[in-house]
């Protein structure tokens, strides 16, 4: 029998699973890690961590699965996208990676509008630049660390450097490539105008391009030794995560929306051709298919929230499945209470580093249960921001298929029915972006013809739908307009803030 091995290189942890053909898992395992915080606002990791977590979940499911290695016949990755790992002459980390979740670079965000203007950018890029990206953390260390900046001899993403590891081989893909906001989306290539532009030199980048099924490399023999793989087991290039959790849930084609509640939250959807906003509220990336594109609405703290409430104000050691259980009883609105979760800043649609969180509407007939329940909410409005906005550049959506750890909740399922007004489907999948990067992999050695068949052979939708409630719907429509009003209101408020450093 011929097995898959996907490997999915989070923000939180890694994450591995392995499966057949036909998408049965037959071991997964994962390893947490957590986020350094050295100065408010940034947020770095040590790309060695992510490399330590991936031996040991590669190790677990081998043992787990109990699967001959002989038998894997290739391997994917996925990974956390947009940050940046800086690799010396010897192809070795010499700082922490800056990620996703960094903030320091706001004003680099606004020379590079300045620079190139929002007209060019978007026909260039199809995206807003964002503080974490990889070009707009450049930029920041080109003038605050300048002696870093110097010893750079290549930038790669997450998944690319453990790539790299496993195979000895460095490169990049299409899906990750987009989000570093140095590709000509279109063209599926490295923009040379860009770069040029920002001074930023093309020779620290990984060489040329490639689509995200190709193979990369093969497993080296220290690192088959160090994991209990087979050393030459074909390794495919692998794509971005929410690519690859796409191609977990079968999201390849137009029409079918994929939701994600995460750490963060990501809406997104597939589009024949490049498609972009010309307002640069939401993201055009290409998709880990060949010749496609995706759109992405994307907002910084989606599960990160209930997290925070959790851990920071309620200091409880209740599971999320308590949660659930008690905020099923709070009726559709918190009983008035709206939370704005822009505990990061936020992303799509307002593109706001300087956005802070909004607990609004409390009274004293409020309790915990209420902040639950309203966090839940806040998040899924959040989502519907960017689905506006998508709807408004005429995207057709006929199903909607809920994913990532929030899609474990049968509440937070039913207010995304509910606020979107929207029937909500869920697929089978395990670890969906580990899964996606299993199927690509099948598809880069000929186990499947392309990934197209290896999704409609592993890829498998749950009976249950979740339909929206219409009272609910009525409720949420109200407490929507007033949740964007809010933002509106206060959006001088969040900017006072930071220039007053209260």
């Amino acid at each position: 029998m011929d097995y898959l091995l996907g490997i999915d290189i989070g923000t939180s942890g890694t994450k591995g699973v392995l499966m057949d053909r036909e998408g049965k898992i037959y071991a997964r395992a994962g390893r947490e890690y957590s986020i350094n915080i050295p100065q408010p606002g940034w947020a770095e990791q040590d790309p060695k961590m992510w490399w330590e977590a991936t031996i040991q979940v590669i190790r677990e499911v081998i043992k787990e699965s109990e699967v001959n290695p002989q038998q894997i016949r290739g391997i994917g990755l996925s990974g956390q996208m947009h940050g940046t790992v800086f690799l010396d002459k010897n192809l070795q980390p010499f700082r922490p990676a800056i990620i996703w979740a960094d903030q320091r670079s706001s004003s680099q965000c606004e020379f590079i509008y300045q620079k190139i203007g929002k007209e060019r950018l978007a026909e260039l890029t199809g995206n807003p630049i964002a503080t974490g990206f990889m070009c707009s953390t450049l930029l920041w260390m080109k003038e605050n660390q300048p002696e870093e900046f110097n010893q750079i001899y290549k930038v790669v993403l997450a998944k690319d450097y453990i790539r790299y590891r496993l195979t000895g081989n460095l490169g990049v893909e299409v899906t990750d490539a987009s989000s570093t906001l140095l590709l000509d989306i279109k063209r599926r290539c490295w923009s040379e105008e860009l770069l040029d532009i920002l001074s930023l030199p093309l020779k620290i980048l990984p060489g040329e391009v490639h689509e995200s099924q190709e193979v990369a490399g093969y497993i080296l023999a220290e690192v088959a030794r160090n994991t209990g793989l087979s050393e030459g087991i074909p390794v495919v290039y692998g794509g971005g995560d929410q690519s690859m959790q796409a191609v977990g849930n079968g999201v390849i084609r137009p029409g079918i929306l994929s939701s994600t509640i995460g750490t963060g939250g990501q809406l997104f959807i597939t589009v024949d051709k490049f498609t972009y906003d010309p307002k640069l509220r939401v993201h055009t990336f290409c998709h880990a298919i060949p010749n496609k594109y995706h759109l992405l609405g994307a907002i910084l703290s989606a599960g990160l929230s209930l997290k925070w409430l959790k851990e920071n104000i309620l200091h409880t050691l209740d599971s999320y499945a308590i949660f659930d259980k008690e905020a099923e009883k709070i009726r559709a609105g918190s009983e008035g209470v709206i939370f704005l979760p822009y505990l990061l800043g936020e992303r799509s649609p307002y593109m706001n580093p300087q956005a802070k969180s909004v607990f609004f509407g409390l009274s004293l007939k409020h309790h915990q249960v209420h902040l639950i329940k309203a966090v839940m909410e806040g998040v899924v409005f959040a989502l519907r921001d960017c689905l506006e906005v998508f709807e408004e550049l005429g995207i057709k959506i006929e199903q909607v298929i809920a994913s990532g750890g929030g899609a474990k909740s049968r509440v937070w399922r039913q207010i995304q029915a509910d606020i979107f007004n929207k029937e909500i489907s869920m697929t089978q999948s395990i670890e969906q972006a580990a899964m996606g990067a299993a199927i690509l992999a099948g598809a880069g050695v000929g186990i499947y013809k392309n990934t197209e068949e290896g999704c409609k052979k592993a890829v498998k939708l749950k009976k249950e739908k979740i339909k929206p409630i219409p009272e609910n719907v009525d409720i949420y429509n109200k407490q929507f307009e007033i949740f964007k009003s809010l933002y509106q209101d206060l959006k001088e408020d969040f900017k006072g803030l930071k220039e007053k450093a209260i």
